[in-house]
C-alpha cells in the first residue's frame, strides 16, 4: 500500500520569476497586508460585552473591513508588477482597473486620468481574478457561501457606521458584528491565498492563528465558525430615538478619541490603531449629527421645507422613468457639499436666516484635511503607503469639527440649539 499523500497539483510547474516578484511585492507592502488586520484583533480582545464596548466595536469592524480594501490594494499591486515584466498580460483597460483609475476626455479634448469609482463587490472578484490570470489560475468567489455572506454584511455595517443614514441606522452592535467582521475578511483572503497557493507568500503567519488562551486550534475565521449569533439589523434613526442616536454618537466618538489619546499603544510610530479608528469615527459622528439635526427639524415643521430640500435631507433624488413614474434614488451627496447645504437649508427653514458656512479659516482646512486623511485609511491606494493617523492629526481634525458645530451655533443658535448643549460636554484637547 502506498502511504504517500497525493501531490498538490497547485505546485507543479511553479514559474519562479513570478513567485519572486510577488515575494519582492510582499516585502515592500506587508504594512498593506497586514496591519489592519492585526490592529482589528488586537482590539477585539479588549471587548467584554455589547452594552459598554459599542465603540470599541465599532473601531474593530472599521479596522476589519479597511483591512479587506488594503489586500485588494496589495493583489492589485502584485498583479501590475508581474504584468510590468510579462508584457500583453492584460489589456489597457485591465491595467487601468488594477490601478483605480480611468481615462476621460476633458473639456480641451485631451485625454486624462482620474480615480475611478469602483464597487467593492466588483473588485472582490475581479482583482484576485486578474491576479491569478498572471499565473494561469481562476478565481471564483462564491457568492452563496456563508463566508461570503459574512462578508456582505460586513461591509453592510460598515458602511452605515462610516455614513449613518435617517433610513439606514445601526443601534445594536457588540462583539458578534466584531467577529464576523474579522472571520468574513480571514475567509475572503485564505480563498485568494488557496486559489493561488503558493504564490501568495507570508499569508499563512498572518491569517492563521496559533493556539492561544481561547484554545482554539490553527484556523481561519475560527471566531464565528459553526456558530449562530444574534440577528441584529439595521434600523431607522427614527425607531431608535433622534436624541439617543445624537448622544450615542458622540459619545462614541468622544470615547475613541480620548482613548486613542491616552494609549500607549505603538507610541514610537505617527499612528496606531486607536488613532486611525477614532479619525474614520469622528467624521461619522458629524455625519449623523447633521442626520439627526434635520430629522429633528423636519418632523418639528414639515411645511417649512420644500420638496427639494426635503430629498437633499433624507439624501434622496428623484426622477421620472420611461413609464412616467416617479421614482428615487439614493443621492450621493459629497462632504463639503453636505456640510455647507444642510445647515443652510436648516437656518433658512427655522428661522429664516441665510447662513454660509465659511471653510476659508483654519478650522475649515483642517475640517477637510481630516476628511481627506479618514478617506485615506479607509481606502488604500495604488502605490501608496498605508495611512496613519498621528495624535496631533486626530486633535487637529477633533479640534476642527468641533469648532464647526460651534460655527452653527454661532450663526443659526435657535436652529442648531441642540449642539449648543452637546458642545459642553466637549473634552480639553
Amino acid at each position: 500500500m502506498n502511504n504517500e499523500m497525493p501531490k498538490d497539483p497547485r505546485l507543479e510547474n511553479l514559474d519562479e520569476e513570478i513567485a519572486e516578484i510577488i515575494f519582492q511585492e510582499f516585502k515592500r507592502n506587508i504594512d498593506l497586508v497586514a496591519i489592519h488586520l492585526r490592529d482589528a484583533r488586537n482590539m477585539l480582545y479588549g471587548v467584554q460585552d455589547d452594552n459598554n464596548d459599542r465603540a470599541l466595536c465599532k473601531a474593530v469592524l472599521l479596522l476589519g473591513a479597511a483591512a479587506l480594501e488594503s489586500n485588494l490594494v496589495y493583489f492589485s499591486g502584485a498583479a501590475l508588477r508581474i504584468s510590468e515584466n510579462r508584457t500583453g498580460l492584460f489589456f489597457p483597460g485591465q491595467i487601468r482597473y488594477l490601478r483605480g483609475i480611468e481615462e476621460v476626455v476633458d473639456e480641451n479634448g485631451k485625454l486624462v486620468e482620474k480615480p475611478a469609482r469602483q464597487s467593492l463587490s466588483d473588485r472582490l472578484q475581479i482583482v484576485p481574478t486578474l491576479l491569478a490570470r498572471t499565473v494561469q489560475r481562476t478565481y471564483q468567489l462564491k457568492a452563496r457561501s456563508a463566508a461570503v455572506q459574512k462578508l456582505v454584511r460586513t461591509i453592510m455595517r460598515r458602511d452605515a457606521i462610516v455614513h449613518p443614514r435617517a433610513d439606514r441606522y445601526i443601534t445594536e452592535l457588540g462583539w458578534w458584528e466584531a467577529a464576523e467582521a474579522i472571520d468574513s475578511v480571514e475567509l475572503y483572503l485564505d480563498s485568494v491565498r488557496s486559489a493561488l497557493h503558493p504564490y501568495l507568500v507570508g499569508y499563512f503567519p498572518v491569517l492563521y492563528t496559533i493556539p492561544g488562551h481561547d484554545h482554539h486550534e490553527v484556523a481561519v475565521g475560527h471566531r464565528t465558525f459553526g456558530k449562530k449569533g444574534p440577528k441584529r439589523l439595521p434600523t431607522t434613526m427614527g425607531d431608535s430615538g433622534l436624541l439617543e442616536v445624537g448622544i450615542g454618537e458622540w459619545r462614541d466618538s468622544i470615547l475613541l478619541i480620548l482613548l486613542a489619546l491616552s494609549h500607549g499603544c505603538e507610541g514610537d510610530s505617527q499612528g496606531s490603531m486607536f488613532t486611525r479608528a477614532a479619525l474614520i469615527v469622528l467624521y461619522a459622528m458629524l455625519d449623523a449629527e447633521l442626520s439627526v439635526m434635520a430629522q429633528w427639524r423636519m418632523a418639528q415643521q414639515m411645511d417649512a421645507f420644500r420638496e427639494a430640500e426635503v430629498l437633499f435631507l433624507n439624501e434622496w433624488a428623484s426622477g421620472v422613468g420611461h413609464d412616467g413614474e416617479l421614482s428615487l434614488s439614493e443621492d450621493h451627496q459629497s462632504f463639503k457639499k453636505r456640510i455647507k447645504a444642510i445647515p443652510a437649508i436648516l437656518s433658512r427653514c427655522v428661522e429664516g436666516k441665510e447662513l454660509n458656512v465659511d471653510l476659508g479659516r483654519q478650522w475649515g482646512k483642517d475640517l477637510i484635511d481630516g476628511k481627506a486623511l479618514r478617506d485615506a485609511v479607509m481606502h488604500s491606494e495604488f502605490d501608496q503607503p498605508l495611512a496613519r493617523v498621528s495624535k496631533q492629526e486626530l486633535i487637529r481634525s477633533a479640534k476642527a469639527v468641533f469648532a464647526y458645530f460651534e460655527e452653527l451655533v454661532a450663526k443659526s443658535p435657535v436652529t442648531f440649539e441642540y449642539l449648543s448643549v452637546v458642545l459642553k460636554a466637549k473634552p480639553t484637547l
